[in-house]
């Protein structure tokens, strides 16, 4: 072999050793990378739990950086980013991840909660019927009850109503849901409907000072002072400090004057 074969076969050698070692460094980082921006995902989670929300966002953002392509990373930042105000990148972020991951049906229903709170609801509806539509999703009972409000807000009781009760169909304790179904029949006009609902959150939970108020108000409206007085003074007693207890010291007031 001549000394220029030779020279030509060791310069080959070399290179494809050069590029073996840097693939596997750069497997390595991308690895390490990923494990990072888990971390630092589990840890925003955990901060924004707690709500430091303003703290959740930098590790997020972080993460984000170091593993973009990660559905639940982009998630997880999408639901900071919503919580805290910042409705259009958090959009961005909820399209992203959903896009990574198709069928990642919470981060469907949360986009929905997104829609809700820009007042778009007919969009709100179709990510809250995508989500339901998916027979493995575990939570249905939220996308439902998000639906209802939905429709709430509509004016569109009757599917409200029937939003609601299937909330309630997927979990039979979910207070937030005969709450809601409570408000929908009270906008009715169907007050003993509404009662009954109102009844049952306050049997699953009885600190709940929304559903007391709500008792309260049909009460006084169908002249059961006693009744009414009870209720209002279980709203104060549920929780002190909430807006349901101040509503119900006004009322109060006005029953005594």
């Amino acid at each position: 072999m001549s000394p220029c074969r030779r020279r030509y076969i060791f310069i080959n050698r070399i290179l494809l050793l050069i590029l073996l070692l840097f693939s596997v460094g750069c497997a390595g980082d991308q690895t390490a990378g990923r494990k990072k921006a888990e971390a630092l995902r589990e840890l925003g989670s955990a901060m924004a739990a707690d709500g430091n929300l303003r703290g959740a966002l930098g590790k997020l953002l972080e993460a984000v950086k170091l593993d973009p392509d990660n559905p639940e990373v982009n998630h997880q930042l999408a639901l900071v980013l919503r919580d805290v105000g910042q409705y259009d990148l958090s959009l961005k972020y909820f399209q992203r991840t959903l896009t990574l991951d198709p069928k990642l049906t919470e981060a469907r229903n949360n986009l929905g909660t997104l829609y809700l709170l820009t007042e778009k609801w007919d969009p709100a509806i179709a990510c809250f019927k995508e989500a339901v539509g998916d027979m493995l999703y575990k939570t249905p009972q939220y996308a439902y009850n998000n639906m209802g409000y939905a429709y709430y807000m509509k004016g569109d009781y009757d599917r409200a109503i029937a939003s609601y009760q299937q909330a309630l169909r997927s979990s039979r304790s979910y207070t937030v849901a005969y709450v809601n179904l409570g408000q929908a029949y009270e906008a009715k006009g169907e007050l003993e409907a509404a009662v009954a609902a109102y009844k049952d959150a306050v049997l699953y939970a009885p600190k709940n000072a929304v559903a007391h108020l709500g008792l309260a108000r049909i009460f006084l409206k169908r002249g059961d002072m006693e009744e009414a007085k009870e209720e209002l003074n279980l709203t104060v007693w549920a929780d002190p400090m909430g807006p349901a207890a101040n509503e119900a010291r006004k009322l109060l007031k006005e029953i005594k004057e």
